[in-house]
């Protein structure tokens, strides 16, 4: 079973040089009474032009993944961090009881194309903290790659919840499976390019969602693409006092 939701029902948000798009998730279901599904409270595609700055601002209760593909951010924390955040320097915070942070793009730096992912925890009050990871490679060709994982996880970035995330760029004409679930539920989103879900036969583009329970999609690359793809334990706990992960 599968819910797609259009990248047109997204909602927009824009601050000057900064632009966001995000669709309240779990609202693709049926029935569903929640704006985000399981352990993703939000996920934010935003586009950060020069000059753009997010100032010193307060997180709690929160992990934090920034996945940028295009661009430098620059990122400053509480915890004494001053880092570019860039696709081979990526930074996953773990809010907890509370990090202050600043985010910006300098003026007449490349424009920032990323996503913004915010995971609800497995509880609250968690001892705050920052981790950096830089990958191998920029792009994990018709391979998926796990980036980010539960606390049991082999994943380079952990969350303290019951999430794995993978990124994947699928080039044109190749086919692949998603992630097996084995009796949890998934979460597609395409970063970027068209892919055909071939035992549906519909086919998703940029900004597209997708929600799959209970089965294992074969996808087809119609162009080159970037595909980021949950896997999430609906039965497990998490809390949902976030600011934006209500």
């Amino acid at each position: 079973m599968i819910h797609i939701a259009n990248s047109n029902e997204r909602h927009k948000v824009s601050r000057g040089p900064f632009t966001s798009r995000f669709l309240p998730l779990g609202r693709t279901i049926p029935d569903a009474n929640d704006h985000g599904i399981a352990q993703i409270g939000r996920l934010e595609h935003a586009i950060l032009e020069g000059g753009a700055l997010v100032p010193m601002h307060l997180h709690q209760n929160e992990e934090i993944l920034s996945y940028i593909r295009k661009g430098t951010m620059h990122h400053k924390d509480s915890d004494g961090n001053d880092i570019p955040i860039l696709n081979k320097h990526l930074m996953l915070m773990n809010a907890g009881s509370g990090i202050q942070h600043e985010e910006g793009v300098r003026e007449g730096d490349e424009t920032v194309e990323m996503l913004q992912i915010f995971i609800r925890p497995k509880a609250d009050n968690l001892k705050p903290k920052v981790q950096f990871y830089e990958p191998d490679v920029i792009n994990s060709r018709n391979k998926w790659r796990l980036l980010a994982g539960h606390e049991q996880s082999e994943a380079p970035m952990l969350f303290r919840s019951e999430v794995l995330f993978y990124d994947l760029h699928l080039q044109e004409g190749n086919i692949i499976q998603s992630p097996k679930l084995q009796g949890l539920t998934g979460f597609m989103y395409l970063f970027s390019g068209s892919v055909t879900i071939e035992d549906h036969t519909e086919m998703v583009g940029e900004g597209d969602q997708v929600i799959i329970k209970d089965e294992q999609l074969i996808l087809k690359a119609n162009e080159d693409s970037n595909i980021v793809f949950f896997v999430l334990d609906e039965s497990a706990p998490y809390s949902r006092n976030g600011l934006y992960t209500k």
